[in-house]
C-alpha cells in the first residue's frame, strides 16, 4: 500500500476507530443490537471507504470480515428502518443483521448453501431459516445477474486465468 493511501486509511481509523482491525467485534455488536443506528451507519460507511482504499492499492487485504461487517450493518439498518415505519410487523433488526451478513457473503462468493449453513451454524438461530434463505437466494441471483466473477475469483480473472463460474460451463469445456 502506498504511503498516501495508508495515511488515508489511518485517518479514517482516527475518525472511526472501530474500522481498524478485523472487525468481528463489530459484527457481534450488530447481531446483538449493541450499537445505535447512527454509529452503525458511520461504521459501515467508514469501513467501506477504508476497505476500498486498501483494496484499490493492490494489497491483498481481507475480504470476508469487511463483507460480513457491511452485511450485518446494512441488514440491521434496513430492518430497524422497516420496524420504525411498521412496528406492528414485529421486525427484529438483529435478524436483519444476520440475514444481511449471510446475504452479503452469498452475493460476493456465490456460495449459496455455505452462506445459509454458516449463518445457522454460527448463531443457532433456526427460527430465522426462512428469512436467511430468502435473503441469501435473492443476493445470489442478483450477483449472478450483475457480476461476471466473484470476489474470490476476480483477481485471478484479471491475471488472465479463466475461472468457470457455473458448473455447466465446466462440463461444456470438458466435452
Amino acid at each position: 500500500m502506498t504511503a498516501d493511501r495508508a495515511v488515508v486509511v489511518g485517518a479514517v481509523g482516527l475518525v472511526a476507530p472501530r474500522t481498524l482491525g478485523v472487525g468481528y467485534d463489530n459484527i457481534e455488536a450488530a447481531l446483538g443490537s449493541k450499537l445505535t443506528a447512527g454509529a452503525l451507519a458511520i461504521l459501515c460507511a467508514a469501513k467501506l471507504a477504508s476497505w476500498a482504499i486498501a483494496l484499490g492499492s493492490g494489497t491483498s487485504g481481507g475480504t470476508l470480515a469487511p463483507l460480513l461487517t457491511f452485511g450485518s450493518g446494512l441488514g440491521w439498518l434496513l430492518c430497524a428502518g422497516a420496524a420504525a415505519v411498521a412496528p406492528a410487523l414485529g421486525i427484529d433488526p438483529r435478524i436483519g443483521a444476520l440475514v444481511g451478513m449471510a446475504a452479503m457473503f452469498a452475493g460476493a462468493s456465490r456460495a449459496l448453501l455455505t452462506s445459509i449453513a454458516f449463518a445457522l451454524e454460527a448463531t443457532h438461530q433456526i427460527d430465522s431459516v426462512a428469512p436467511i434463505m430468502s435473503g441469501v437466494t435473492l443476493a445470489y441471483f442478483v450477483s449472478c445477474l450483475m457480476m461476471r466473477t466473484t470476489i474470490m475469483t476476480e483477481k485471478l480473472s484479471r491475471r488472465g486465468v479463466h475461472v468457470p463460474h457455473e458448473l455447466a460451463s465446466v462440463h461444456a469445456q470438458a466435452s
